[in-house]
């Protein structure tokens, strides 16, 4: 049986435990991490989501982004701590804008982050929804968001783990371990979808599995049979 195979099991027995759905407020901890962490180390988002959340500046009532901007700047301008060290925030300026425009369009669309997310018919147009309203946010991290915010497992997150192993199988033939556009991102996770079939896994969950072994595999520099 091949590594990732392997592992599905797993993986399916984790998120088949039972937990309660996120509120608002997770629900914008979610959304506000998948929008800092592109082009930034996941753990230095996290804490910046976390910074943003100990301010309440997404869960307040005032929506408008000239007054949100600049809070969020000072947030996003303040040394975080991870893992024990002092980091700077790489883009505070863009993603305090990002963030606050997204808080703007949740808020012309639905009453709230959780009535917006439970109101389209599926999860892939929760997601072009997303992708078009939530700006800095591309189909990989919109992904993350909907999966994280537990919507569907159904949705692949085409990091660059994922995009080599599906080179590996010969399922992914781009030069760019990267996708910018929904259109060929609908495209790769399709290809990548048609393959979970065989292994009877979500694609959701089938991309957990190949993150975790891809990314062993290049820590060890061992071949991995995939």
């Amino acid at each position: 049986m091949s590594a990732v195979a392997a592992i599905c099991p797993d993986v399916l027995a984790r998120v088949s435990q039972p937990c309660e759905p996120p509120d608002e407020r997770r629900l914008w901890w979610e959304l506000s991490s998948c929008v800092l962490s592109s082009q930034v180390p996941y753990p230095l988002a996290a804490a910046a989501a976390d910074a943003i959340d100990e301010e309440g500046l997404l869960l307040g009532d005032c929506h408008d982004p000239e007054f949100l901007t600049p809070r969020l700047v000072e947030v996003l301008s303040t040394p975080l701590s991870v893992a024990g060290r002092l980091r700077s925030y790489r883009f505070p300026a863009a993603r305090a804008r990002h963030l606050a425009s997204t808080r703007v369009a949740v808020t012309t669309e639905a009453c709230s982050l959780r009535a917006l997310v439970g109101s389209f018919r599926d999860a892939t147009d929760a997601r072009a929804w997303f992708v078009a309203n939530a700006p800095g946010l591309g189909p990989k991290q919109a992904s993350m968001f909907l999966r994280n915010a537990g919507v569907s497992y159904d949705l692949a997150i085409l990091d660059r783990h994922v995009l080599n192993y599906m080179k590996e199988l010969g399922i992914y033939n781009g030069t760019k371990l990267s996708i910018a556009t929904i259109a060929q991102y609908n495209r790769s996770e399709a290809a990548l979808r048609e393959h979970s079939d065989t292994l009877d896994c979500p694609v959701g969950l089938l991309d957990w599995a190949i993150w975790i072994v891809m990314r062993v595999a290049s820590r060890t520099m061992e071949p991995v049979k995939i």
